[in-house]
């Protein structure tokens, strides 16, 4: 019994990739944001993670606060344009990504980008 608790309790905790944003106010008060949550698949999550955080960090840093893992403020949050006549909608992407159209990457910042409503321009 103990063992199959353990086994679920690990599944659970590796189907998950969570993260969040810490930042420091001018005033020097450490701050956290953006806590955010993809539990589909780890290769994509991590990325869909990444696009969050970084657009956080981004946004944190424009209104003067310091953040505190500075790569988040260096990625290129781009993302493909989607096939010619076409919006990105999370079927078209999906649909790409499983014909390997789209790498991981590609794909989980699609996710991201559709999650926060960049996609309704």
């Amino acid at each position: 019994m103990k063992f199959l608790i353990s086994a679920i309790a690990i599944f659970l905790l590796t189907g998950c990739t969570t993260g969040r944003l810490e930042y420091v106010t001018p005033e020097g008060e450490t701050k956290y944001g953006c806590e955010t949550e993809y539990t589909w698949q780890p290769s994509v999550d991590k990325y869909a993670v990444e696009y969050i955080l970084s657009y956080c960090a981004k946004k944190a840093a424009q209104l003067g606060n310091t953040v505190v893992n500075t790569n988040l403020l260096n990625l290129n949050l781009s993302i493909p344009a989607p096939p010619a006549g076409q919006n990105w909608s999370f079927d078209l992407a999906k649909s790409m990504y499983k014909k390997g159209q789209l790498t991981d990457k590609q794909y989980g910042y699609l996710i991201a980008y559709m999650d926060l409503g960049h996609d309704k321009g």
